[in-house]
């Protein structure tokens, strides 16, 4: 190919642009103190807006058993749906309350309220309840917003484009693992044909066969929250 070695040479020379420019910015520990903890809330509150989509349609008949087949997607449609509503009425008070209280006790406050309401979610016996439910995982989300403030603060211009690349990178992540690690969990009794021994559990995994991933996101939110609480500085700059 008579233009392979151009073509190699320039994509060389790219390298090593980037990696000088790489070079260029630096990563303080102040920095790492607000990256890790927003990727975490980040991730867990994406996690928890995708995790339910894999085993929504066997909940809604697990809920309602004699529903028509036809009817499925519609109530699935309520559920699914009813998160997003939770946001739009949430999303200005949470905005409004990070100006007046500080960016930092939100994210906790929200990472907790995310995990406490999907635990909840996995838990509902009645399709009222899991819609109601679903409508505080989304009422509760104050993450995304606030962590974009508490990044546009705290970095200077040369980490700043790393700040908004992590909250991207946070969020596809934890949208991809919600489907995957709650389809792997739901249901594991009917998924896996389990023979469980123990009757606690069994009767536990057959009465509430959704709450492992809603669990799941419990731990991840509780963890976000904690590791927010220990490590990440508050951002907000006092007005006098």
């Amino acid at each position: 190919m008579p233009h392979s070695g151009w073509f190699r040479r320039r994509l060389f020379r790219l390298i090593a642009c980037s990696r000088a420019k790489a070079k260029g910015i630096k990563i303080t520990r102040r920095d790492l103190k607000i990256f890790i903890p927003a990727f975490l809330a980040l991730f867990s509150s994406a996690y928890s807006i995708t995790m339910l989509f894999p085993f929504l349609p066997f909940m809604v008949q697990f809920l309602l058993p004699q529903v028509e087949e036809e009817n499925i997607g519609k109530y699935a449609g309520f559920i699914a749906s009813s998160m997003f509503l939770g946001r739009f009425f949430g999303s200005y008070a949470w905005g409004a309350l990070a100006d007046k209280k500080g960016r930092k006790p939100v994210v906790i406050v929200s990472c907790v309220l995310i995990g406490l309401s999907s635990a909840a979610f996995g838990f509902s016996v009645q399709i009222y309840m899991a819609v109601v439910f679903r409508f505080f995982v989304g009422l509760f989300n104050g993450v995304a917003g606030t962590v974009k403030a508490i990044i546009s603060e705290s970095t200077t211009n040369r980490s700043q484009a790393l700040g908004m690349s992590l909250i991207i990178c946070a969020f596809s992540l934890g949208l991809i693992m919600g489907p995957a690690v709650s389809g792997a969990l739901a249901d594991p009794i009917g998924q896996y044909n389990l023979n469980i021994s123990n009757a606690v559990v069994r009767e536990f995994l057959t009465r509430f066969p959704y709450s492992l991933p809603c669990l799941v996101n419990l731990l991840l939110s509780l963890l976000s929250g904690a590791v927010v609480a220990i490590w990440m500085p508050e951002t907000l700059r006092s007005k006098t």
